[in-house]
């Protein structure tokens, strides 16, 4: 995919799997070190704003904070954002670790901030950290769309992304439909505290609550690590031999269950639910061993994130200022086609 690079780089990733979310100190502290520098060489760059393009259209400069440039489902948004600046004529810049650090991403935007950007796209990995710094970029003058994860209370102009809740509740009713309602069940979240997945879980437990027969045994974080993912399973699983289910509420637990039980010969015995279509939970769901996965519409995130800002920059009030992507919850029976109807 080829970015449209404007005044600043501070992370480039080869990788598509995560490298590992162990410590995030390194990265968090290059960011400190490069900021200064960075912001001054951007704002040259960035501080007329709106530019004129020879057809005399304007084109604005926006940056992308990921909060994971390295995993599938963030690199999914990214290219709906790229495809959203072609689409509107504007360029987008991003910013992001390989690793989850929520102090690197108000960094990050603290760094758009003072590069003077047209705009700023990211998700509040955790609300009450990320929301002062959304403020600042919207007290700047800096209008702020969150895809992914909301931050209702800041004053960001727009949030694009699931239901988070309605999302885990229709989880936790596949997890009723698969073990036909008697289930001991493990969860493997991402991270401890994060909102998305706080909803999501939420959701998943008021969908079985009335079931007699369905118990969560433990819930786990692996901050959206696969090593840290493939252990938690393992552990689970010798520490609850009663255990008959796994919801995964993020892209890597259900990937990280299926490894395990793959590499136990348990496939088939242990019902996994998990989040996201990446590559192996999909050939999972081929083999059997993931029983299905929530799908969101990270595409559709990222284009319509970059169409809102533009709109916002050419002086429009939005009139929807929340919206719905929507989910697909995928089975061994629309895996190859599920993409068409989307």
């Amino acid at each position: 995919m080829k970015k449209k690079i404007i005044a600043f780089i501070l992370a480039a990733v080869t990788a598509i799997s995560l490298m590992g979310c162990g410590n995030t100190n390194t990265n968090t502290q290059e960011a400190a070190e490069t900021q200064d520098q960075t912001a001054a060489e951007g704002s040259a760059e960035a501080d007329t704003g709106a530019e004129e393009t020879a057809n005399g259209e304007n084109t604005y400069q926006y940056t992308f904070v990921s909060p994971l440039v390295s995993h599938e489902y963030w690199i999914d948004v990214e290219e709906g954002i790229q495809a959203g600046a072609k689409e509107q004529g504007v360029d987008v810049a991003v910013l992001g670790d390989t690793k989850v650090d929520v102090d690197a991403m108000v960094k990050y935007i603290d760094t758009a901030i003072a590069s003077k950007v047209d705009g700023i796209i990211t998700m509040a990995l955790s609300p009450a950290a990320i929301g002062p710094a959304i403020d600042r970029a919207v007290d700047a003058g800096i209008p702020v769309v969150l895809v992914d994860t909301d931050a209702p209370e800041s004053k960001r102009a727009a949030y694009v992304g699931t239901s988070n809740y309605d999302a885990g509740y229709e989880a936790g009713k596949a997890m009723i439909e698969a073990t036909g309602g008697k289930a001991k069940i493990g969860i493997i979240r991402g991270t401890i505290g994060q909102e998305t997945d706080n909803d999501r879980i939420k959701g998943f437990e008021d969908a079985i609550k009335d079931e007699p027969d369905m118990e969560i045994l433990t819930t786990e974080a692996c901050n959206s690590d696969m090593l840290t993912g493939t252990q938690k399973a393992q552990d689970m699983l010798k520490a609850y031999p009663e255990m008959t289910a796994i919801f995964g509420s993020e892209g890597t637990g259900a990937v990280a269950a299926g490894k395990v039980l793959e590499e136990q010969g348990l496939s088939g015995t242990i019902t996994v639910i998990g989040w996201d279509d990446t590559d192996e939970c999909l050939d999972f769901i081929r083999t059997g061993v993931v029983k299905g996965t929530i799908v969101q519409k990270p595409d559709f995130m990222g284009r319509k994130a970059v169409e809102l800002l533009t709109r916002i920059k050419n002086g429009e009030d939005l009139t929807e200022t929340v919206i719905d992507s929507g989910v697909t919850f995928v089975t061994a029976e629309n895996v190859d086609t599920y993409k068409d109807a989307q």
